[in-house]
């Protein structure tokens, strides 16, 4: 194997066909996502990262007229950031307000061991300019991300790992009614009242997106109904974050374009209640975002919408629907199990390294006794 470093937009794009093919249909791992993420939350003159994507070759490549003919069979989709405290820090592209999960090394299964294997030597023998790799949210049972770390921890390298909020995902039957039998009673009625009450009479138009124009709609329905949602709690949207706005806007048209997108609205009497915006893998929804009209609540807007695109997600003959992460209590109730996460700090054996590794973990533990302590105000001040 040999990996080669990416550090120019120019380098990224060659990339693009056969880092899509090693993706295997997954959106969130596909180069449409994070290439269009470095390009609003990375490529810009005054940011202090620079991409750091290492692309793994197959060696027994064979020659063509004096040409040797590469095989892409991996890439780890990283880029380094540069701040005073930490000092160089590789991280996923798509991490931050995006929250891109399942975040991994892109490879087919065959070549998980192979590739980790040489990520793991190059960043310590070709790529050695970083004092740490932050890797967040990694799914606790990771192959490829697990034998990066066994490697570098052989190579001298400390880790630390802490845990994350968990994904949640539901495996899908073969038809609706199997999934409605695995819910309980009072759940299973819940929902059948709702098919015959709402559903299955004429106050309900769903909208499946499938054209440019109809995105365009359903685009203006999404982020209004989010927005007023998340005000309504006081909070400011994740639509507020003009950056988080037009990226999703951007990457919604290429997901689109290739039967990846999976956009709806809901209409109740007439007018939008509930709106989803999720993706489709080949045998996965995965449900990223969503809002509903804060002024229907009562009429259950999100779960309407819900068993529409579970029903849907079946009718596609999926075998997951993945939530995604955070502990919401919702997620249980559709039948949800938990999967962990984690988050891996990695310090390279070099003495400021290591110093400016053990200032962070310091700071790790100050951080979390202040939270404890804060927590612990708010019960005591529960029982004035």
């Amino acid at each position: 194997m040999r990996v080669e470093r990416v550090n120019e937009w120019s380098g990224l794009q060659a990339l693009q066909r056969e880092w899509n093919a090693l993706s295997a249909g997954k959106p969130l791992r596909s180069w449409d996502w994070l290439a269009t993420w470095w390009t609003f939350y990375g490529r810009s003159e005054k940011s202090n990262r620079d991409l750091f994507v290492l692309a793994v070759y197959d060696d027994d490549a064979t020659p063509s007229n004096d040409n040797t003919i590469r095989r892409l069979v991996g890439v780890a989709p990283w880029y380094i950031e540069q701040s005073t405290l930490k000092g160089r820090v590789l991280r996923w592209l798509g991490d931050g307000e995006v929250c891109t999960d399942h975040s991994s090394f892109i490879c087919a299964p065959e070549h998980i061991q192979l590739v980790a294997e040489s990520l793991a030597s190059a960043v310590i023998e070709q790529f050695d300019d970083w004092d740490a790799i932050e890797l967040d949210s990694v799914d606790s049972d990771d192959a490829a991300v697990r034998t990066l770390v066994a490697k570098l921890q052989d190579d001298g390298c400390s880790i630390n790992e802490s845990p994350a909020d968990s994904y949640w995902a539901v495996d899908l039957p073969a038809s609706w009614d199997e999934y409605l039998a695995n819910n309980s009673k009072s759940h299973r009625k819940q929902l059948r009242q709702l098919e015959r009450r709402v559903l299955e009479g004429d106050r309900v138009t769903w909208h499946r997106v499938q054209t440019q124009d109809e995105l365009e709609v359903a685009w203006g329905v999404l982020v209004d109904l989010h927005q007023r949602r998340r005000k309504s709690l006081g909070e400011p949207g994740c639509f507020a974050s003009q950056a988080f706005h037009d990226f999703h806007q951007q990457v919604a048209e290429h997901l689109l374009l290739k039967n990846q997108l999976r956009i709806s609205w809901l209409e109740l009497d007439g007018s939008p209640v509930a709106a989803e915006y999720h993706f489709a893998g080949s045998t996965t929804t995965y449900a990223y975002q969503g809002g509903v009209d804060p002024d229907r609540l009562a009429d259950e807007p999100g779960r309407l919408s819900t068993i529409l695109c579970l029903q849907q997600a079946i009718a596609e003959q999926h075998t997951r629907f993945d939530f995604l992460r955070g502990d919401e209590p919702y997620k249980a109730h559709w039948r949800a199990t938990p999967h962990p996460t984690c988050n891996l700090r990695i310090v390279p054996a070099r003495r400021l390294a290591r110093i400016r590794g053990r200032v962070l973990s310091i700071a790790d533990t100050l951080q979390d006794w202040a939270r404890q302590a804060a927590e612990l105000t708010s019960v005591g001040s529960s029982f004035v």
